[in-house]
């Protein structure tokens, strides 16, 4: 039988305002400093896709889902030192990168790679990206 204990200093967090998992897994798990995110998709908090078709839109929405799942575990999107992202389509990756400038500070962008793939994210139809991102805390918290 397999044990499951955790290590004393991970935390997961439910974040406020982003839809509940559907499959078993955590939005949020912090270890120490260090702020795990799963992939972030273009969803409201009720699991509705947002922007079905728009990649602007869609690139909005992950990052507003980003930004609530770091709140969860006291850090900020200036926390961030890692992006992965995952696209439907190569050309969409334009407008993903125009609505990130706008999330995050000039100059001080985390490191970023990004990949496509015939699906993303999800068995939601619709969806053109998957965020994934890293963060870790520059305070005690």
């Amino acid at each position: 039988m397999m044990s499951h204990e955790e290590p004393s200093d991970r935390q997961y967090y439910k974040p406020e305002g982003v839809a509940p998992p559907v499959q078993p897994y955590s939005h949020v798990v912090r270890v120490g400093k260090t702020v795990y995110l799963s992939g972030q998709i273009p969803i409201d908090k009720n699991g509705n896709v947002v922007g079905a078709g728009d990649p602007t839109l869609q690139a909005e929405q992950c990052w507003k889902n980003i930004e609530l799942c770091l709140a969860s575990a006291g850090a900020t999107l200036a926390d961030i030192v890692k992006v992965i992202a995952i696209f439907s389509d190569i050309r969409h990756v334009k407008y993903e990168i125009e609505v990130r400038r706008r999330f995050l500070a000039p100059d001080h962008y985390p490191a970023f790679s990004l990949f496509e793939a015939a699906k993303v994210g999800s068995t939601k139809d619709n969806i053109l990206m998957e965020i994934d991102v890293t963060a870790v805390l520059s305070r005690d918290c």
